[in-house]
């Protein structure tokens, strides 16, 4: 039977309890054995030809290539590639299937070469990370069943097309199948109606077999998705400064169906920027817009949800810093891709992909395969870094803040407002700018604070119920006595790049909260222009608008 040759490359001298560990272990095990044949040069008996040419004949001529990277370079001269690049060269030219396992040091530093090689890997691989030979053999398993049904010889279910004993129809949540499709066909023009049975859409979804809901229809539709996947929440936390230290100025966890927690987790996260204000010119609009486009939070935390490994005991979480947004997703690369591909436009390739053909049906995911390189654009378009991705043992966005303009904005923010709003109602200029005072001279002078600690000021509170009153003193100018629907529905989604409830907008419009509550947001909701911030029917509930409906 043909079997599939793994060559084994890194510093024999610095891994090589590791290397026979790997190598005991595929020769070893049932299922290993019967596919794989391991190398490594230790093994191999003198022979007369030239040791380095040797090495890299097997390496060319491997299927699977195996990479362990630590803290040496290996022997190699000036200008020249070690041994151990060479392979991982050669084996690229062959087009064999590679794979990177970077040992973790504990902070003792690599050589510089090796520091350099590590970073041509990380931007070609997919890579995992091991502390001990224990470890890197798990690994070692999970990446070659990978590799096993990449080449179609296992075959197994994706978790989220997978069902369970305890699951049943009885705990669909009826009403959440009926705002889905509501969305849906606001969205993409769903075929089902409204009132279509749950088992019905379950079915059309393929998220039903053997008369059960698969696990993608319980982490959408069931009243209590927690109950089957207790880690499937986001948590989210922020911290005062750019390393994780307690205090933690706030913390949430987001339960409820993966549309519910999106939606909380996006608003949680957008309630801790500052917003940015454009000075009025020719136009009476204000130019308003966060630190961070929301459409990036958004993107980020979406496809956190989609893509995470649901087996994993792990959860998504979000976490503030200052100078940064950290979203852990307890997930990997699928094998078909490498961090370079994520960098363009590419395949998609969903570790669930029923429960992300379901989001893309409920208008969360606009386009299969761009929403990383669509992220890039949209920071620099507002002139921030681009986000950094590490997809090592997990896998992390890192979106980098604009400190020291959300810092200068801090204090200038509400007077550059009262500045532009002063030509149509002198009355609220005055108020602004009285409110931009109060603020400036507040808890220990801020405005003192921006020359001396800039960073600081951003983290110093939170930004929800300032930029809402901001919000609102720019739109109240455009209230009129009698106003047309679309103007008032205009309103509703500029007030809301900052959550606002009900009787919020009420208050602000001068309309009732049963005008509004009957007539107006229902039909917002269900075309997808507004989004809950909390689970559906929960009490002070709040909207903001999707990312998709507005320019960031």
């Amino acid at each position: 039977m043909f079997k599939f040759k793994v060559f084994i490359s890194s510093v024999q001298a610095e891994f090589a309890q590791e290397r026979q560990r790997v190598y005991d272990y595929i020769r070893g095990d049932e299922l290993m054995s019967q596919y794989f044949a391991p190398f490594i040069f230790e093994r191999i008996a003198s022979q007369d030809a030239n040791p380095k040419q040797l090495y890299l004949e097997e390496a060319a001529g491997s299927q699977v290539y195996m990479l362990l990277i630590g803290q040496q370079y290996g022997n190699a001269q000036p200008a020249k590639l070690s041994p151990t690049e060479q392979e991982y060269q050669a084996a690229a030219e062959s087009n064999a299937y590679r794979i990177a396992y970077i040992k973790d040091l504990d902070g003792v530093a690599r050589d510089e070469r090796e520091e350099q090689f590590f970073r041509k890997v990380q931007s070609e691989l997919s890579y995992r990370t091991f502390a001990n030979p224990s470890v890197l053999v798990s690994l070692v398993k999970q990446s070659l069943i990978t590799f096993l049904k990449y080449k179609g010889i296992i075959h197994e279910q994706t978790l989220d097309e997978q069902v369970r004993s305890d699951a049943s129809m009885d705990v669909i949540d009826a009403e959440k199948v009926r705002e889905f499709i509501r969305t849906a066909r606001s969205k993409r023009a769903f075929p089902l109606l409204e009132d279509t049975e749950p088992e019905k859409l379950l079915r059309h979804l393929r998220m039903f077999r053997d008369g059960k809901p698969t696990n993608a229809a319980l982490l959408l539709f069931a009243k209590d998705p927690q109950y089957f996947f207790p880690t499937a929440v986001v948590k989210c936390a922020w911290f005062l400064t750019n390393e994780v230290v307690k205090p933690i100025e706030d913390y949430k966890t987001f339960e409820g169906d993966v549309l519910d927690q999106i939606t909380q987790a996006t608003s949680w996260t957008m309630s801790k920027l500052s917003l940015r204000y454009g000075v009025r010119d020719l136009s009476p609009q204000n130019e308003t817009e966060f630190e961070i486009p929301r459409s990036v939070i958004f993107e980020t935390i979406v496809n956190a949800v989609a893509h995470r490994d649901y087996n994993s005991t792990g959860s998504v979480q979000v976490s503030v810093f200052p100078n940064r947004i950290v979203v852990r997703n307890p997930g990997t690369l699928p094998v078909e891709l490498t961090k370079a591909d994520l960098m363009k436009e590419h395949g998609s390739y969903p570790h669930n992909p029923f429960l992300a053909e379901a989001l893309f049906q409920a208008g969360f995911i606009d386009k299969y395969g761009t929403g990383i390189t669509e992220n890039i654009r949209k920071m620099q378009e507002a002139h921030l870094l681009a986000p950094d991705i590490d997809p090592s043992a997990e896998f992390v966005t890192t979106i980098w803040r604009d400190v020291a303009a959300s810092s200068a904005n801090d204090a200038t923010s509400l007077v550059n407002v009262a500045t532009n709003i002063a030509t149509f109602d002198g009355n609220v200029a005055t108020n602004i700018a009285t409110l931009g005072d109060n603020i400036a001279t507040s808890d220990g002078n801020v405005a003192a604070n921006i020359a001396t600690s800039p960073s600081n000021i951003a983290t110093s509170h939170d930004y929800t119920a300032q930029n809402k009153k901001v919000i609102d003193s720019i739109i109240k100018p455009k209230i009129k006595p009698r106003m047309k629907k679309e103007q008032i529905i205009d309103c509703i989604i500029e007030a809301c790049i900052v959550e606002h409830t009900i009787d919020e907008l009420a208050d602000l419009l001068n309309k009732t909260s049963a005008y509004l509550r009957n007539f107006i947001i229902p039909d917002l909701v269900a075309d997808g222009i507004l989004l809950p911030t909390k689970p559906r029917h929960s009490p002070g509930q709040s909207y903001f608008t999707n990312p998709k409906y507005r320019k960031d």
